[in-house]
């Protein structure tokens, strides 16, 4: 017997056949992969995968889905189900037992509505070498991962997105083939890291300088900057050494440009 799904998780189960298919088409799984399975739900996706990977590590929070997703890979020798929420996973002890010289480190999953961003950041920051990572979320997200400048969607996320990974959508996956429908549509994307996980400082700096950036959005770069603590002593002579115009706004600068004044304040303002 399956579970129901829970609103307090922002449980939608993907339960159409063609949809499935056509992601698992999308991924090209192979036996030299080792993927990591985000929200395995009832073994829908984990089934599909499972005989066509190496390894199969499923991640599911909910206690309620585990029985019906054992049963589903009970026939699988090369899935494993790991009970648990993937934001505190420890993947250092999860992946040595299972990691050969030749497995390529995928992710993948269906993504809570209510966590999404938040797991993607966290895998995206992961100390790992991550072949790519594909996941079904939102439209509106996968719009937020993809967009470019000068966009409504363009701010602090897309930024960090493309900052440590490629990006592109997929797909777009209609309310009808989850169960309960969502009242959105949602999209396929996927991120391909430029690589391992960041931990530099000057991404750390970068993070900060975005975040504060589109903090007051519609205020230029320079009132924006000025009004952080971090930045607001030294936003002038930091955008000036940069060459930029004071008066744009932060979603008109490009990731490069972004990436640009956090070398530039590593560089010249780091204590």
């Amino acid at each position: 017997m399956k579970s129901h799904p829970k609103k307090r998780l922002g449980q939608h189960f993907l339960k159409q056949p063609g949809v499935l298919d056509r992601i698992i088409n999308y991924l090209r799984p192979s036996p030299d992969d080792l993927f990591i399975e985000i929200g395995a739900g009832h073994g829908e996706l984990s089934s599909r995968l499972a005989p066509r990977v190496g390894k199969l590590i499923a991640v599911e929070i909910d206690t309620d889905c585990i029985p019906a997703l054992a049963r589903t890979l009970a026939d699988y020798p090369s899935a494993i189900i790991e009970h648990g929420d993937v934001l505190s996973l420890n993947p250092m002890r999860l992946l040595p037992p299972h990691m050969r010289p030749e497995s390529n480190l995928r992710v993948a999953g269906n993504l809570p509505y209510n966590v999404a961003t938040a797991i993607v950041e966290r895998v995206l920051e992961l100390p790992l070498a991550i072949k790519d990572m594909t996941f079904l979320v939102q439209l509106e997200v996968a719009e937020r991962i993809t967009a470019a400048p000068r966009t409504r969607q363009y701010g602090y996320f897309s930024v960090l997105c493309q900052h440590l990974a490629d990006v592109r959508i997929g797909f777009k996956v209609q309310p009808g083939s989850f169960f309960p429908p969502p009242k959105v549509t949602s999209a396929i994307v996927t991120l391909r890291p430029l690589r391992p996980g960041p931990g530099t400082e000057l991404d750390h700096d970068l993070k900060s300088l975005v975040k504060a950036s589109f903090t007051h959005r519609r205020k230029t770069l320079l009132n924006s900057l000025k009004r952080d603590l971090r930045f607001g002593q030294i936003c002038e002579s930091l955008i000036s050494l940069a060459g930029m115009d004071p008066g744009r706004r932060a979603e008109e600068l490009t990731v490069k440009e972004y990436e640009r004044l956090a070398l530039i304040y590593r560089e010249n303002f780091s204590a």
